[in-house]
């Protein structure tokens, strides 16, 4: 492609985050730089993990600032300190990095030496950046200086990234409010999960209007389910569990099984099986398995009307 400059690692680079894989070429020449989005629990952590990991095995190194304590323990201690990172960089022997950066007065150093590696090596860099509504402007406070200053250096990560082989990850609980507006305006991969404030859908519908999907489709995801816009379109899918994760979740006790609660919920189940279960569904079958569920009246009301649709669909 003449004239354009492109990433070499990202052409036949994919991330596989549990849907149609996202392949890297598509960002070539302008670098990847991806949020995720949702409340505490939504799984936005682990979708960043998995994003870090993923590339940091196609020969990036993943760099993850950690304000909350959390990775660490889930990888190897922090770094010493920015000079430790700076020779981390430099000799690129460790695939992960942590960064205990608990605010964006701590951040800067290491921001600054992010920065300086990128442009003195230009080799894949992932950095991602957990909870990044602590190194913003709107919730600094009297430490906005220091956040506004974050801010720049992020921005010019990101506006810059694709000619020196950087790419940014950032986890945040909203849309906006949360990031800096030019920094949301950057992002080119877009992951939303699970929306509990309905005021949040101002600002999310006009990135989904298109794909007729609605606000009640966000609020009926499930830990670990997103929304995924990327070069391609929509798609929506259950994140895979970072490796890193995996001995902390198997640990963990099993969430007890849910059924659909609304049309739109149920929609999606009759839309994923195919034709020959959905002609098995007589009327004694939805009331003996409403039965055994205990599922209510109304739920089996949406049931209903979302399996006529879908028989009538096909």
């Amino acid at each position: 492609m003449t004239g354009v400059i492109q990433r070499k690692e990202l052409l036949g680079a994919t991330l596989n985050l549990g849907g149609a894989p996202v392949d890297l070429t598509d960002y070539a020449t302008t670098g990847l730089r991806m949020i995720a989005i949702g409340p505490s629990g939504s799984g936005k952590t682990n979708a960043g993990l998995v994003i870090c990991e993923q590339l940091a095995e196609q020969g990036w190194v993943a760099i993850l600032v950690d304000p909350e304590k959390e990775i660490r323990g889930l990888y190897r201690e922090p770094v010493a300190s920015p000079e430790a990172l700076a020779e981390c960089l430099a000799k690129r022997d460790q695939p992960i990095v942590v960064i205990d950066a608990p605010d964006a007065t701590a951040f800067i150093p290491y921001g600054e030496v992010i920065s300086e590696a990128a442009d003195a090596y230009r080799k894949p860099i992932v950095l991602m950046m957990d909870e990044g509504q602590i190194f913003s402007v709107p919730r600094a406070g009297r430490n906005s200086g220091a956040a506004g200053e974050t801010t720049d250096i992020v921005n010019d990560m990101a506006q810059r990234g694709r000619k020196r082989g950087l790419d940014i990850v950032i986890t945040a609980h909203r849309f906006t409010g949360s990031i800096n507006r030019t920094l949301f305006g950057n992002m080119n991969l877009t992951l939303v999960g699970q929306q509990t404030d309905s005021t949040v859908w101002t600002h999310l519908s006009p990135l989904f209007r298109s794909h007729r999907v609605a606000y009640g489709d966000l609020a009926s995801l499930a830990p670990g389910e997103f929304f995924c816009l990327s070069r391609r379109g929509l798609d929506r899918f259950r994140l895979p569990l970072a490796k890193a994760m995996e001995g902390v979740a198997i640990a963990a006790r099993p969430s007890a099984p849910m059924f659909p609660t609304n049309f739109a919920q149920w929609d999606r189940a009759m839309a994923s099986m195919s034709s020959d279960r959905l002609s098995a569904i007589s009327d004694e079958v939805i009331d003996f398995l409403a039965t055994i569920a205990g599922l209510t009246p109304v739920q089996v009301a949406s049931g209903r009307r979302a399996l006529a649709d879908e028989r009538d669909g096909r």
